[in-house]
């Protein structure tokens, strides 16, 4: 997805917007990589706690160039069924079957957070992801739990001086409770009673890169609404309705995979585990920009088997890939984290209340031209393209609505202003309608 060419201005991005990758099994790899080249420019790594050891160069190289290291405790995988397998079940804070809310008296909040501390000290973790669960519906036992253990976790890592420690709350949650505004307001209520939090971390279940435009709309609206809780906002795993979502100033910060992880999906947490006898590894997957998808390896060369193809789809970053598509196939991970995050730069530069138009017409409008014509490749795309042309009406939609609410509390503000303004007028410019496929 390339920028524009005539980006009309640029924005120091605030403190409060952020951008992370969760680092999979062998992430690692390509991330030491590029701390080494001095090319990773992503604000923070999220490294999940079963693979704490793994991960041990990862951390210490991206604390020599000040790139935060997140834990994820994994708490809420504890906590499903069928989920507790090795590597969940080795962790210091674990139990031998899935932990239920019975299971967290005074006492054992106390111990399970002190097990976490343990952890973040002896790793040297600059912020962390607080314990917390997969809310199922409104009335959930586990919602006041996790505002205790939040509560303890704060208070533990000011005991051992590590004040500095940013805590990150997991909003696990299903859609109908998100997406309800009285459910919500349950939630608003708690989420502002939680004191020491740094931000709100959204696992919506399900949510991702395929959200039509229905699931759009609602989470963009629920979003705005969770703005009253007045911490900053992160999404996990979503791909391009994560990007989308934060042009429309619905998030603060984007945590993405890198070849994989697009989507929120607690049902492959869930699965039964695979035979022992079988090796299972995911179809390696490469990220393109102009499609804003990150698609398996053989249906990309397909994509770029030809002159046209090569044009439309190959990366033309000479720092990332300097012979176009066979970098790009080559080393999917390595260009797959510097797309990632140099989409996340480039919209990041755009002033906030630009940032909607800009995206819409310079990045979502392109992306659903592209997949027009990838659909002659892959009928897969079809879907895809339909879809996302939907997405992009709703996001105008909601576009506009956001620039009028602008316009009303700025008129508001005129009118209630004691003295005259100096004949300064502010003329507000209509968005243009994109003229994408």
């Amino acid at each position: 997805m390339p920028a524009s060419a005539n980006v009309a201005a640029i924005a120091r991005r605030p403190e409060r917007e952020r951008f992370y990758f969760r680092v999979g099994y062998n992430d690692h790899v390509v991330l030491d990589r590029l701390l080494a080249e001095r090319k990773l420019h992503a604000d923070g790594v999220v490294l999940g706690a079963r693979w704490h050891q793994r991960h041990e160069g990862l951390r210490r190289h991206a604390d020599e160039v000040m790139v935060a290291t997140c834990l994820d405790t994994q708490a809420m995988e504890l906590a499903l069924p069928a989920a507790v397998s090795k590597g969940y079940s080795d962790l210091p804070w674990a139990s031998v079957r899935s932990l239920t809310p019975t299971d967290f008296s005074s006492r054992r909040v106390g111990q399970f957070v002190e097990s976490i501390v343990e952890r973040v000290v002896e790793g040297g973790y600059t912020e962390v992801l607080s314990p917390s669960h997969y809310l199922a519906d409104a009335g959930s036992e586990w919602l006041d739990i996790d505002c205790a253990l939040v509560g303890e976790l704060r208070t533990q890592l000011e005991s051992v001086n590590r004040d500095a420690v940013r805590i990150t709350h997991p909003l696990a949650v299903h859609h109908s409770v998100f997406y309800s505004a009285a459910a919500r307001t349950e939630l608003v209520r708690a989420l502002r009673s939680l004191s020491g939090i740094d931000a709100i971390s959204l696992r919506i279940q399900p949510f991702g890169y395929s959200a039509g435009p229905h699931v759009m709309r609602s989470f963009i609206e629920a979003c705005w609404d969770l703005r009253q809780v007045e911490v900053p906002l992160m999404v996990e795993r979503a791909g391009f309705a994560g990007v989308a979502a934060y042009a429309l100033g619905a998030v603060d910060c984007i945590e993405s995979g890198i070849t994989l992880g697009d989507s929120f999906d607690l049902g492959a947490l869930q699965r039964p585990p695979k035979s022992a006898k079988r090796s299972f590894a995911p179809p390696q997957r490469v990220y393109i920009e102009a499609l804003g998808v990150a698609v398996e390896r053989a249906i990309a060369a397909r994509l770029m088997n030809s002159q046209r193809g090569r044009s439309n789809y190959a990366c033309r970053v000479h720092t990332c890939c300097p012979n176009g598509s066979q970098d790009m196939l080559r080393d999917a991970e390595r260009h797959s984290v510097l797309a990632r995050q140099r989409q996340f730069t480039e919209l990041a530069r755009v002033p906030p209340s630009m940032r909607a138009e800009h995206f819409i017409h310079s990045v979502a409008t392109p992306a659903c031209d592209m997949l027009a014509r990838a659909s002659d490749v892959d009928v897969r795309f079809k879907k895809m393209h339909r879809r996302n042309i939907s997405v992009k009406e709703t996001l105008l939609d909601l576009a506009n609505e956001q620039r009028r609410a602008r316009e009303h509390a700025a008129a508001t503000k005129v009118l209630r202003r004691p003295h005259p303004d100096n004949g300064v007028r502010i003329i507000p410019l209509n968005p243009r309608e994109p003229r994408g496929r």
